[in-house]
This record gives structure tokens, sequence and C-alpha cells, in this order.
């Protein structure tokens, strides 16, 4: 069973999609960018605190369904600039830390909604939670 995903602590979605969907065992989401719960975008803050802010918003969207970034399989990070991907990498590995981290690919792209710098979208086990 289908069922989408829309935590009241993150802001709501830019467009005709969910910040996430589950069919109870995975869990995918949309792309999470840098936008804080006021609904501020960090165009202007360092690739760091980009990246940062797009993780806390996964982990607002996996809290949703009790899941946590340590029950993250996959993520898919969207770059603008790959030159940034040792800043971006040091960023994510502060939140994604320890033996057990997820796959991952890293895209670069062209440009992103809301000329930001990163953009990160995962896959999650949720096992019926």
């Amino acid at each position: 069973m289908r069922r989408t995903i829309s935590p009241d602590d993150t802001p709501g979605p830019v467009g005709n999609f969910s910040l996430g969907t589950t069919d109870g065992e995975l869990l995918f989401t949309a792309g999470q960018v840098p936008q804080t719960n006021d609904g501020d975008v960090l165009r202007d803050a360092g690739v760091e605190a980009q990246t940062e802010q797009c993780l806390r918003n996964l982990e607002r969207v996996l809290a949703a369904e009790g899941a946590g970034l340590g029950d993250v399989l996959k993520t898919t990070v969207f770059l603008v600039d790959i030159d940034n991907w040792d800043r971006v990498n040091d960023a994510y590995g502060a939140l994604f830390d320890g033996e057990e981290l997820p796959a991952r690919s890293v895209v670069g792209v062209t440009g992103l909604w809301g000329e930001i710098d990163v953009e990160i979208e995962a896959v999650a086990a949720v096992d019926g939670r």
C-alpha cells in the first residue's frame, strides 16, 4: 500500500510531488534542498552549509516514518560544481558516519531549483513501521 510522507516540520514541496513515498518497506524521498523550516533558501551559504541543511531536511522526512539516517540504503547527490565534491563529502560524512554507510551516487548537473548548489535524495528501509 503506497502512502505519501509530508512532515509538518519541513517546508512543503514547490511543485507537484510529495516529500516522500513509502510502500511500508522502503521509503523514497524527493530531492531535499537547502531550505530552512522558515522557508529560507540557503543559496548564498557555502556548499557545506547547504549540504547539512539538505541532510537535516532528509532526516525530518525519514523521522516521519520512524526512520533515521542509519536506515538509508542509498543516496543520490546532485551537485552543480563537481569541484565541490570534497567539501560536500566532508559535510556529508559529518552526518553519515560509521562503518555501515549507504551507497551513494554523485551527479554533476548544470543547475538546480532556486540557484542552489546541492540537492540530496534517498531510499531508506522502513520495514513496515
